[in-house]
Order: structure tokens, then C-alpha cells, then sequence
């Protein structure tokens, strides 16, 4: 097995991607195979994370990846939630449990 080393220029319109220090967080998941830096997310978290994008760090990064797992494991069904109220939390560093996330960032 042999590693290369690639070089990747992409384009991408300005509402499919927002970045994260090197890292770059798009929509467009035919690209993850390409880069290691380059992660997936639907494209209502793109616009919210568009509006932070200068605060944010890969730790709240894998922080909101991590509570959006547990988020979505504490429901039966399908639930939608608020991502700018999420971000902004973990921008502002308050620390709360899955619980209050629950009940306070589920539109529905």
C-alpha cells in the first residue's frame, strides 16, 4: 500500500462549506474520500455555523458532534434541533446537561 500526497483545490458555493481553523465543513460528501480536513453536515448547520464560523474551534466542533449523537439516541423519532442555540451555548462555554439540551433546543 502506498500514501500520496494530494493537493486538492476545490470550489464550492459560499453557502455549501464553512471552515474551522484548516478544516473545512461542507455539505458536499462526495468530497470525503479527498481530505482528511474536510467533514460533512446538512445545510441548515452550514448557514447557523456560517454566522460563528470566526469562534469556532475543532473542540466545540467535536463537542456539537458529540452532543448531537447523544441528542438524537435520547428521542424515538426524528427531531429537528436548534443549532444556532446549540452553537452559542458552546461558543459561550456553558456547560449544561444532554437533559437541558433536550428541553431547550428541540424545535420539534
Amino acid at each position: 500500500m502506498t500514501t500520496i500526497d494530494l493537493k486538492v483545490t476545490l470550489q464550492l458555493n459560499e453557502e455549501e462549506y464553512f471552515k474551522v481553523g484548516d478544516h473545512i465543513f461542507t455539505k458536499n460528501d462526495k468530497l470525503k474520500s479527498l481530505e482528511d480536513k474536510l467533514h460533512f453536515c446538512g445545510s441548515s448547520a452550514i448557514k447557523v455555523f456560517k454566522e460563528y464560523e470566526s469562534l469556532l474551534t475543532m473542540e466545540i466542533m467535536n463537542d456539537w458532534s458529540r452532543l448531537i449523537k447523544a441528542l438524537n439516541q435520547t428521542t424515538s423519532c426524528c427531531a429537528v434541533w436548534d443549532n444556532k442555540k446549540i452553537i452559542t451555548e458552546l461558543v459561550e462555554k456553558r456547560e449544561h446537561p444532554v437533559s437541558w439540551y433536550v428541553k431547550n433546543c428541540r424545535i420539534c
